[in-house]
């Protein structure tokens, strides 16, 4: 394994933990862990984030900050491999409000949704129906240092 694939394993390792509690510090910045999986229904950009779903049959909108997105702890539970890193469980919202799904992004668990990851690549929007299972199927999210 090349030096560079290994500070990019490493990278990763630290910004997309598996922790169910705990902080990360990340230069001048502190996260707090668990962190969550939002489910948008517009893009993200680098300097805004998309807009959440609302709250509706089986998702809760993180609107308080610490609650609501789907918890990914334990679902990234083994270490960055090839610059890479990807969900090792399955990540469903069952019964999902009526809504468009464009995006996701991965925020911490305080009170001010740090954003740790975000896509802002073209969305591919897909109609949810109201009762829908939306499934991000094991090794579909990916966490990759370019």
């Amino acid at each position: 394994m090349a030096k560079a694939t290994t500070y990019a394993n490493d990278i990763l390792d630290l910004t997309l933990p598996n922790a169910g509690s705990g902080t990360a510090v990340i230069g001048a910045t502190t996260y707090t862990m668990p962190f969550r999986l939002l489910f948008l229904s517009t893009l993200s950009v680098a300097a805004t984030q998309g807009t959440e779903w609302s709250t509706g049959g089986g998702y809760t909108h993180s609107g308080s900050g610490t609650t609501g997105g789907v918890t990914l702890a334990a679902t990234l539970a083994t270490a960055a491999a090839s610059a890479s890193k990807a969900n090792t469980v399955a990540i469903t919202v069952t019964n999902a409000p009526a809504v468009t799904w464009a995006d996701n992004e991965v925020v911490s668990s305080d009170t001010t949704n740090k954003r740790v990851v975000f896509k802002g690549t073209p969305s591919l929007a897909k109609t949810v129906n109201s009762g829908d299972t939306c499934t991000i199927a094991i090794g579909a999210l990916t966490g990759t240092e370019v």
